[in-house]
């Protein structure tokens, strides 16, 4: 086979443009500092899974290492959707097949059996590396970096202003409400609504979010859509569509590593607790989004769905 067929074949091969346009750069990027963004419409609220290793921070993660190569027969997320959360209704839907707050259940039952230093150091490791955290899922105009990447029926790139997926987690979220009960209006609203201010910063230990309002002199900055926001927001994101993606419990069980495997085995008759958040309060405490170093591409972003490799 000559060059020119091998080039032939190989273009062939790849998959062809759909025939309309698609965007790529939706998912918001929280910056260090201070970043400005507008909330449009409502919110979508997920429960989520960091399942990945962290290299800074010299986890292994829950799952093997593996399970997130781009060649793995059932590739992960870095972040999944909990399998037990029903998508549609925004609700736990009592099926309690997650192998991941399986493990959570089985760490907090193992720190009430006065464990041995070296166990209580292990099972508060995965207390907090299994936890669920809340997640909501926002579309959100950035005011900071307003384009997002929208390529043509050709396959020719233009940056363009759009909406953009961001996720907010319950720390900033404290402050979110806050905001609209203080204000004592929809502050997403197309004409009177306003900008936020939500801030990035460090303690030394781990990643700190807050929001505040934005003001102009000693008021609120009311910051009205203008046409073409108007008209970009008549097209917002599906945040089910994108965001409600899951793995499956059985794919998720695969992946864990071996001794949570057992753990599972070994421990199949432990309580539940009646239902997935510690009785404590503190299931959302804390940073519950992971480190920025951690978070992959546009794929991993979806937090949800394996990429199943065709046999």
């Amino acid at each position: 086979m000559g060059v020119l067929d091998r080039v032939r074949k190989f273009k062939d091969s790849r998959p062809q443009n759909s025939g309309r346009t698609r965007t790529r750069g939706i998912f918001h990027e929280w910056q260090d500092g201070q970043n400005i963004i507008r909330l449009v419409g409502e919110f979508m609220e997920v429960k989520t899974h960091f399942i990945a290793p962290a290299q800074k921070r010299g986890d292994r993660g829950l799952c093997q290492g593996t399970s997130f190569d781009k060649d793995a027969k059932v590739k992960l997320p870095k972040v999944c959707n909990c399998p037990d959360w029903d998508i549609d209704k925004e609700i736990d839907s009592g099926k309690k097949a997650c192998p991941v707050c399986q493990l959570y259940q089985i760490a907090r039952q193992a720190l009430k059996e006065d464990p041995t230093t070296e166990e209580k150091k292990y099972f508060e490791a995965l207390l907090q590396s299994s936890r669920p955290r809340t997640v909501l899922k926002w579309n959100v105009f950035d005011r900071d970096n307003p384009n997002v990447t929208v390529v043509d029926e050709n396959g020719n790139e233009s940056k363009q202003k759009g909406l953009k997926i961001a996720s907010i987690g319950m720390e900033a979220w404290n402050d979110i409400e806050g905001i609209f009960e203080q204000c004592g209006f929809d502050i997403t609203d197309p004409e009177d609504g306003i900008d936020i201010c939500v801030k990035k910063g460090h303690n030394g230990t781990r990643v700190e979010y807050s929001a505040q309002v934005v003001l102009e002199g000693k008021g609120l900055k009311v910051s009205p859509f203008d046409a073409e926001e108007k008209e970009i927001v008549a097209g917002k994101h599906d945040l089910k569509a994108i965001c409600g993606k899951k793995v499956s419990a059985e794919d998720l069980l695969d992946a864990l590593h071996g001794d949570y495997r057992e753990l599972l085995e070994l421990n199949e008759d432990v309580p539940d607790s009646n239902g997935k958040e510690d009785s404590s309060g503190d299931d959302d405490a804390g940073d519950d989004m992971p480190p920025d170093d951690d978070i992959g591409d546009d794929e991993d972003a979806l937090i949800g769905g394996s990429n199943q490799k065709k046999k």
